[in-house]
């Protein structure tokens, strides 16, 4: 394993692990049960941690790294998990998701290392991985069709091994999971449904009221809103956050931070890993994580 650090230079992008580094970090938390759930296009694993006692009455799930350029939440993701194991709940099981588009990490890793800054958002097939899931799903967007980078929304519902995973560890616990949470950047705002249509769920004010709990542990305040609110009129079909809330779930979608971008550091202009990751990492992590940890154990609910 080559440690990122020897190719390039962290006090520039901030402290950030390669995809090995990143698995070695979840593998060396304490008393997690790791489980490959899963191939990619590349034929790397998937792979699910639990935590807790398999016969909980309740699951709160976290799935981060949709999107390739995202490590923070990755990073969000770990720091999460270290939280959880300090005090673990008796009566619940976390399922993690750490790392949902590994070959698209591995992607980015690999521009990095080669000095190349290029925008990576979509999985090896070239799918956006949160346009993927069936609530709201269309086969064709308006973005994807001008800005093809962004990644299209796939042959049909689920037809990516990544999606596919994450569904099945909804079916594996239906029932079960009332929490969920997705771990993405950047933009500083917790979203809820709905992504695919303007109006909001019945529930809305009750999933505000949770979202400003998370809010009110951050030191620096996030906005809130559905997601189809964030730039109105470009709805997002076939997202994770609307397919949860469609399972009955209490879902949140954390924009992990304003990431790096400054007019200060002209460096930070036309690098986009830069925009989406913020260059201090760990505090920003364990600031989200510390933030999430009532949402995600449920406490006082």
């Amino acid at each position: 394993m080559r440690a990122l650090a020897e190719d390039v230079d962290l006090d520039r992008v901030g402290r950030y692990r390669g995809l090995d580094e990143a698995y070695a970090a979840f593998a060396a938390l304490p008393g997690l049960r790791h489980r490959e759930v899963g191939r990619t296009h590349e034929d790397r694993p998937l792979v699910r941690l639990d935590v807790g006692p398999e016969d909980a009455p309740r699951v709160t799930l976290v799935i981060a790294g949709l999107h390739a350029m995202e490590w923070i939440g990755v990073e969000t993701a770990l720091a999460l998990t270290n939280e959880w194991l300090a005090a673990p709940p008796r009566d619940r099981r976390l399922v993690v998701l750490p790392i949902l588009n590994p070959d698209g990490y591995a992607k980015v890793e690999r521009e990095l290392r080669g000095g190349r800054w290029r925008f990576t958002r979509a999985n090896a097939r070239g799918v956006d991985l949160n346009r993927n899931f069936e609530t709201f799903f269309r086969p064709r967007h308006f973005w994807p069709t001008i800005l093809p980078f962004l990644g299209g929304p796939g042959a049909a519902p689920g037809s990516e091994p990544e999606t596919r995973a994450t569904l099945d560890a909804l079916a594996a616990d239906r029932g079960k999971i009332d929490r969920a949470v997705s771990l993405h950047s950047f933009g500083k705002k917790l979203l809820l449904p709905h992504g695919g249509q303007w109006r909001h769920p019945k529930e809305y004010d009750s999933l505000h009221g949770l979202a400003r709990e998370v809010n009110r542990g951050l030191g620096d305040r996030y906005a809130i809103h559905s997601s189809s609110h964030w730039v109105p009129g470009a709805f997002a079909y076939g997202m994770e956050l609307d397919h949860f809330h469609a399972e009955g779930i209490a879902p949140l979608l954390v924009e992990c931070s304003a990431g790096g971008l400054t007019f200060l550091d002209p460096g930070s202009w036309l690098h986009p890993f830069r925009w989406f990751n913020p260059p201090d990492p760990e505090k920003q992590a364990l600031e989200i994580a510390r933030a999430l940890g009532p949402f995600v154990a449920v406490v006082g609910g």
